[in-house]
């Protein structure tokens, strides 16, 4: 043992772990668990978790005691700790799989056995995922028919297709799931829009039927209009994985991701709106944004996208995959929040909006849609 300054010190890398103090009460508690004495097993893998807060070991045989005395919840809190410090761990993403389970949550079920069988291949797992999953459907890959409304355009026609087909195949990764039906696209060349039940400022529409998209002078798909098809190809995606019980800020906000933009793009512009008061709660955005004028209509879209930018930032890429899910399950969306945020509407708003005032003055002016 010797002493050098700290200022001559960059770094300190650790070659090897030391020996975990709590290793003993580990092994008496998988053996307990063993014996069938799993409430001995529990209180066992806290000892040795209250020595080493940070052993993967203890946090596996507590998730395991946990679901062996009927506490999923303490079982999924002891997974997911695991999983911070360490998020490669298959062993904890199967326990967090089974704590799901017996919680009645197959969507997040699923995505936890599924990532644990990408990190370790398990026939177990396998049939526990066989279990809260139907079988995956079979890819088939882009189903999309295209129609010509006010005359042919064979080259523009083809290059949406391309564009469309590409979007098919990452988003139907990307959210694991596809349409069951095949996606209608009408080119209009007409003068848009005749619809009195579609709003002058919008630049497409994704009704039951078909995604409309105006084309009249367009000769071939510029960057906008590509983003514009996927956005709208972005919507079906999230009917068919909610099965249509979605709150519109989070359909529009899903569909603005998708289609390819930065996902904070919007913040410090909501943030200056926050500032001054005129920033409304989300929960409005339940209802369809038809009934919008112009101005109210870019808020609300730029609402929606700066909260599923919250969401991921909350939990990630799986954790709005499973939001999408469980709503897919026809959870209400006051419901859905709290099981896979931890965090009701109105605790979800504050920690949105404690996420806007913590940014800057806007430079650039407004984006619109």
């Amino acid at each position: 043992m010797f002493a050098i300054p700290r200022e001559l010190v960059r770094r300190v890398v650790r070659e090897a772990a030391p020996v975990p103090v709590s290793a003993p009460d580990v092994e008496q508690a998988r053996a307990r668990l063993e014996a069938g004495a799993p409430l001995e097993a529990v209180n066992l893998a806290r000892r040795a978790l209250q020595r080493d807060p940070r052993s993967l070991a203890a946090l596996h045989v507590l998730a395991a005691a946990s679901l062996a005395v009927g506490d999923p919840r303490s079982a999924a809190e002891a997974a997911s700790k695991a999983l911070g410090l360490e998020p490669g761990d298959a062993r904890a993403h199967a326990l967090l799989g089974d704590a799901r389970a017996a919680q009645g949550d197959r969507a997040g079920a699923e995505l936890s056995y599924r990532r644990a069988l990408e990190l370790r291949p398990d026939p177990e797992l396998e049939r526990k995922l066989g279990d809260v999953a139907p079988a995956p459907a079979r890819a088939r890959g882009a189903q999309l028919r295209l129609r010509y409304d006010g005359g042919v355009n064979e080259p523009l026609g083809n290059e949406v297709q391309r564009i469309l087909g590409d979007a098919w195949a990452e988003f139907s990764q990307r959210l694991a799931v596809e349409p069951t039906e095949p996606v209608t696209v009408v080119l209009e060349a007409e003068e848009a829009w005749a619809d009195e039940r579609v709003p002058e400022w919008a630049a497409a529409v994704n009704e039951s039927d078909a995604i409309r998209v105006p084309t009249r002078g367009v000769s071939r798909p510029s960057p906008a209009m590509a983003r514009l098809l996927r956005h709208e190809l972005g919507h079906s995606f999230v009917t068919a994985r909610t099965g249509g019980n979605c709150p519109s800020w989070l359909q529009e906000g899903v569909s603005q991701w998708l289609e390819g933009g930065d996902p904070g793009r919007e913040d410090v512009r909501l943030a200056r709106l926050l500032r001054g008061g005129k920033l409304g709660a989300i929960l409005r955005l339940e209802g369809p944004f038809r009934a919008l004028d112009e101005s109210e209509a870019q808020v609300a879209y730029a609402q929606s996208l700066s909260a599923v930018a919250h969401v991921l930032r909350l939990v990630g890429e799986e954790g709005l995959v499973r939001l999408l899910a469980t709503l897919g399950d026809q959870v209400p969306a006051e419901e859905a929040l709290p099981g896979v945020l931890r965090l009701s509407y109105a605790e979800f708003q504050r920690s949105w909006e404690a996420h806007l005032r913590s940014l800057g003055t806007p430079s650039a002016a407004p984006r619109g849609r």
